[in-house]
C-alpha cells in the first residue's frame, strides 16, 4: 500500500489525543492551514522551530511545510543548541520565543497578532487538498566527527519517500492504530514515527511523551491497537513492568537509537508476548534496515536500498532517502551477505547514550575551554564491576591543586557540569569523574586505556 505524502488533506482522519482530550484530524488540519496562512505573511523563507509540546509542533511543523518555508529544528532548548541552530535561520517559532530566550537568539520572531487566535483568523482556502513541495528543506542537528553538532539538510521528498517505504514494509500497523511514543519529536526517528508516518495513514496520535510504565498503562485502558515508539533504554527499564492489559493492547513495538540488548529483546517476548522491531539509521540516512532479534539476528536492508562494503568495512549507501544523486558512508563496519549484514562497530568517536548521538570530541574540546582544564579525556567506561556509563579524566592545569575533599571535587565537578550543560541535556553529562595532574600517555604518545580505566576502580 502506498500513499501520497506529497497531498495535505483537510479531510485528515487521524485524531490527536491531548489528555481527556481528543482533537479530530479536519480540525487540525484546519488550524495548520489558518496558522500557514499568517506564516506567508512573513517574507522569511528559514524558519528555527522549538516547540515541547507536541501538538503544537505538529501544527507550527505542517504550518510551516504549507507555507513552503524551510524548517530548521533546534535539537533542544539548550541556549547552546539554539545559537547554533539559530546561525541557519531567518526568523524563530516556537517556545523558543519565550523572553528568557528571545533576547539571546537575536533573531525575529513568529507571533500572531495580539488578542487573536487561530479561530480568529480567516480561512482563505476552500480546497480539500493541499500540495507540499517536494523541495522543501527541513534541517535537523547531528554530532559530527569533528566533534561540532552538524547540520544536516533533509529534503521533503526525502521524507516522503521513507514514509512510503515504512507503510509498505509494515503493513500491519493498521489504519486508526494508536501511536504511543517514548521518544521525543525533535529528532528523525520521533519526528518520522510518530508525527509524520501517523498523520499520513491516520492513525490515533496520542501526544504526551511517555516516561513511566504508568502511562503506559492509562493509556492501554482506553485505547487497544496500540503501537509502541520507544527506544532501547526504556524498553530494558520496563521489560517486566507492563501489566497482561497493556500486553493485550500493545500490537506492535518499534525501536531505535542505539543497540538493543539481546536479553531485552528475549525478555521482551517472555513477558509481554511481543518481538520488538528494531530501526537500524541515521539522521544523514533515514531508515536502513530493520530486524527482529528472536527471529532473526541480521539486519535486513529496507527495499530498494542498495549497499557495498568501502575498503575500511563500512556501509557505502545508495537509497531514495538520500539526495538525488548522492551516496553515503556510514561510520559502521559490518559483515555483508547479501542483503543482510551485522554491525561490527563505529569508526569514530561517537557515542550512542540514551538515543542520543554524542561526540565525545565536541564535549572534550568543551572542557579544554576551562580555564583549569589543560586536557581531558571522556569515555564509556564498561567494566564487570560498573554499569556502562560515560566518565571523564581531567588533568587539570599546573596552577590548580588536585581537590584533596570530597566537598572540593564537588564544586570542581559542578563546575564542569555548568559548562557542559549549555551545550548537553542533563542525561548526557558524565557519570563520574577522576582530576589528575598528568593524563596517562605513552611514549607513543597515545593514552593507555588500562591506566585510564584503573582510575575508577
Amino acid at each position: 500500500m502506498t500513499i501520497d505524502a506529497y497531498t495535505f488533506s483537510m479531510n485528515n482522519q487521524s485524531v490527536f489525543v491531548c489528555g481527556e482530550k481528543k482533537i479530530s484530524g479536519q480540525q487540525w488540519a484546519k488550524e495548520c492551514l489558518v496558522l500557514a496562512q499568517k506564516v506567508k505573511t512573513y517574507s522569511e523563507r528559514n524558519w528555527l522551530l522549538y516547540q515541547g509540546d507536541f501538538y503544537q509542533f505538529s501544527q507550527y511543523f505542517f504550518a510551516l511545510l504549507l507555507a513552503n518555508k524551510n524548517i530548521v529544528l533546534a535539537q533542544s532548548n539548550q541556549l547552546e543548541r539554539l545559537n547554533h541552530a539559530a546561525k541557519f535561520a531567518d526568523i524563530s517559532i516556537g517556545s523558543i520565543n519565550d523572553e528568557s530566550t528571545r533576547h539571546e537568539l537575536l533573531l525575529p520572531c513568529f507571533c500572531l497578532y495580539k488578542n487573536q487566535g487561530l479561530n480568529e483568523v480567516i480561512l482563505t482556502s476552500s480546497a480539500d487538498t493541499l500540495t507540499i513541495n517536494a523541495n522543501t528543506c527541513i534541517t535537523l542537528f547531528t554530532s559530527g566527527s569533528t566533534g561540532e553538532a552538524k547540520a544536516v539538510k533533509k529534503y521533503w521528498y526525502q521524507l516522503a519517500s521513507e514514509i512510503d517505504c515504512l507503510q509498505r514494509l509494515f503493513p500491519q500497523v493498521e489504519e486508526q492504530a494508536c501511536i504511543l511514543s517514548s521518544v521525543t519529536h525533535q529528532h528523525i526517528y520521533g519526528l518520522l514515527f510518530k508525527l509524520i508516518w501517523p498523520v499520513f495513514t491516520n492513525k490515533q496520535i496520542i501526544c504526551e511523551t511517555i516516561e513511566y510504565p504508568e502511562q503506559v498503562e492509562y493509556y492501554c485502558q482506553s485505547f487497544k491497537n496500540i503501537t509502541f515508539i520507544s527506544s532501547p533504554s526504556y524498553l530494558a527499564r520496563t521489560v517486566e513492568q507492563f501489566s497482561a492489559q497493556a500486553t493485550a493492547s500493545i500490537r506492535e513495538v518499534f525501536c531505535s537509537g542505539e543497540a538493543l540488548h539481546f536479553n531485552v529483546a528475549d525478555g521482551f517476548l517472555k513477558f509481554n508476548q511481543q518481538v520488538i522491531t528494531e530501526i537500524y539509521g541515521s539522521t544523514e540516512t533515514g531508515g536502513i534496515a530493520w530486524r527482529q532479534q528472536n527471529l532473526n539476528t541480521h539486519w535486513q536492508l529496507f527495499p530498494e536500498h542498495q549497499v557495498t562494503l568501502a575498503q575500511d568495512g563500512t556501509l557505502l549507501l545508495t537509497s531514495n532517502f538520500l539526495p538525488k544523486g548522492k551516496s553515503y558512508k556510514t561510520d559502521d563496519r559490518v559483515e555483508l551477505d547479501g542483503r543482510f549484514f551485522s554491525l561490527l562497530g563505529r569508526l569514530d568517536r561517537i557515542v550512542k547514550l540514551h538515543e542520543k548521538r554524542l561526540s565525545l570530541d565536541e564535549m572534550e574540546a568543551a572542557l579544554n575551554n576551562m580555564q583549569k582544564v589543560s586536557a581531558c579525556h571522556c569515555f564509556i567506561l564498561n567494566t564487570s564491576k560498573s554499569k556502562a556509563g560515560l566518565v571523564a579524566v581531567i588533568q587539570l592545569e599546573q596552577c590548580s591543586t588536585a581537590p584533596e575533599s570530597s566537598i572540593q571535587k564537588k564544586q570542581l565537578v559542578n563546575e564542569c557540569k555548568k559548562i557542559l550543560s549549555l551545550l548537553f541535556e542533563a542525561s548526557l553529562l558524565p557519570r563520574k569523574w577522576r582530576f589528575v595532574q598528568q593524563l596517562p600517555f605513552n611514549n607513543q604518545g597515545k593514552l593507555v586505556k588500562k591506566v585510564l580505566v584503573s582510575l575508577f576502580e
